[in-house]
């Protein structure tokens, strides 16, 4: 992870940061030494894309229904990752893509709880047409 988003560590006033420097603009500190060492990978990939804690907190409760995913961009295909690495999130039940990227750009907590109510209903209606298929 620190490899992928080319980090340093930088002291800053007191305290040790890992920032990612630029040629051409300002430093920038992701993640405080101590909090690298005390959170979650997936924590501190969210922290990376500046996701909020209800988003962080509902993604880590249901990381089960998930997957880690990127891009590859040489073929576009979507590819399985590890956490550190990943840029997408898939639902596991339908495939739901949700780019972290689009994730960051959801400003409003009512508008976040709908888009969790809807992978919830979209999750549910895909398990009820499993169990359908089943019995059926």
């Amino acid at each position: 992870m620190i490899e992928k988003y080319r980090l340093v560590p930088n002291k800053i006033g007191n305290k040790l940061y890992w920032v990612r420097k630029f040629a051409n603009r300002p430093d920038h500190p992701y993640a405080t030494h101590r909090a690298v060492r005390r959170c979650s990978t997936l924590e501190l990939v969210f922290s990376f894309y500046d996701l909020c804690v209800a988003k962080m907190t509902y993604f880590t409760e249901n990381f089960a229904d998930y997957e880690p995913c990127k891009m590859n961009y040489r073929t576009g295909e979507i590819e399985y990752c590890e956490v550190w690495d990943m840029e997408l999130l898939s639902q596991n039940a339908t495939g739901i893509l949700i780019d972290l990227r689009n994730l960051a750009a959801i400003t409003d907590i009512a508008v976040f709880r709908e888009m969790c109510t809807w992978l919830e209903q979209q999750q549910q209606g895909y398990n009820n047409h499993q169990m359908l298929r089943a019995v059926g």
